[in-house]
């Protein structure tokens, strides 16, 4: 009995986790004039066959599936958009990939996504076309609802670029005459044609939480900063970060320029870059303007403050191990210049341990 309803309870927890919704593809009808053809056959040639797992409204994970399963849909659709008649060619459409996708994609963006990839055959079975497309759309980050409600309207969008696109090239490529001849097989390997854009995935959203701990010949201080970005194999990655550090000067050294005690306080702003060496793994690169205050108690005790700005180089090494959540090591250099009254110039090591999520 206990077995059974810890299967129950399994099961119900994982349909919790990933409910499932359909999306309605309406059959608006859009001008073809001309046509020589028309999709007689569509196969769902995928191994997921939903379209993917995105958040819903409630910001619940679903699966999206068609109500009626993909190839029916879009024999339905390409049906109201290319209707048989008795002086058309049938051609058959293979799907190879639709997908759903959604991610962060800045600070303050989400980007929706359908991804499609169909090839066209003639009757007699010969590939005649090959179309990679994505429809990209951008959103506010807490525009979910609008999302969801509006991912119908970019697949209505990409079948209709792969469907155009395949005329346009049968325009380019072939005469109606070979079309309808269902093209022979010496002149298909002339007249295969394909439009395949280079494809860059959604890259996942970083926020990270740290906390540096700074040392150098001078001072001792930290640092605690924010910083967000979207992973992509890109060659430079640039994140949004904003940070707050504290640091104090050695007395040794603080005593030599008569002073009793010297602190600093001051906001980093400027460019920071990663780049990826392997997956979980960022060579760090940044160049920062701090600015903030020095302040200072001479021998006998009197306080004064000092006008801070700067100029602060970085290099160093992020470890991100776990991508949804987790812990970040850092490691680095770093050589600072700046308008204080006590050190203007030097350089020195930081460790950072922080979270992502």
């Amino acid at each position: 009995m206990k077995k059974f309803v810890i299967i129950l309870l399994v099961f119900f927890s994982c349909s919790s986790s990933f409910s499932q919704t359909t999306i309605d593809l309406k059959l608006v009808p859009f001008e073809i004039t001309n046509q020589n053809f028309y999709i007689d056959n569509v196969i769902d040639n995928r191994q997921e066959l939903h379209l993917g797992v995105i958040e819903n409204n409630s910001n619940k994970k679903v699966k999206l599936r068609f109500e009626n399963g993909t190839a029916t849909t879009i024999k339905n659709f390409m049906d109201a958009a290319l209707p048989k008649s008795g002086e058309t060619v049938p051609i058959t459409l293979k799907v190879n990939q639709l997908k759903i996708e959604e991610a962060q994609t800045s600070i303050d963006k989400r980007t929706a996504r359908v991804y499609v990839e169909f090839s066209f055959y003639a009757a007699n079975g010969e590939e005649l076309y090959k179309v990679v497309h994505y429809e990209d759309e951008v959103f506010p980050v807490s525009s979910l609802t609008e999302i969801y409600e509006t991912h119908e309207q970019r697949i209505r969008a990409a079948l209709e670029y792969c469907l155009w696109s395949f005329i346009d090239a049968q325009k380019a490529n072939t005469s109606p005459k070979l079309l309808k001849d269902a093209i022979p097989d010496d002149a298909i390997s002339s007249k295969k044609a394909s439009a395949i854009e280079t494809y860059v995935p959604l890259g996942k959203w970083f926020n990270m939480l740290t906390f540096k701990r700074v040392t150098d010949k001078y001072n001792e201080g930290w640092n605690v900063s924010y910083t967000g970005f979207s992973d992509h194999d890109k060659d430079l990655i640039i994140p949004f970060v904003i940070g707050y550090g504290q640091s104090r000067a050695k007395s040794d050294i603080v005593q030599e320029r008569g002073f009793s005690s010297v602190d600093s306080y001051a906001l980093g702003f400027g460019f920071n870059g990663y780049l990826k060496i392997t997956p979980g793994v960022y060579f760090d690169l940044g160049l920062n303007v701090p600015i903030g205050v020095e302040v200072l108690r001479d021998l006998e005790d009197k306080k004064s403050t000092n006008f801070l700005i700067g100029l602060r180089a970085n290099q160093g090494v992020k470890i991100i191990p776990w991508k949804d959540y987790g812990i970040v090591i850092g490691a680095g250099l770093f050589q600072q210049w700046q308008t204080s009254k006590v050190i203007n110039r030097n350089f020195g090591f930081q460790l950072e341990l922080g979270i992502n999520f």
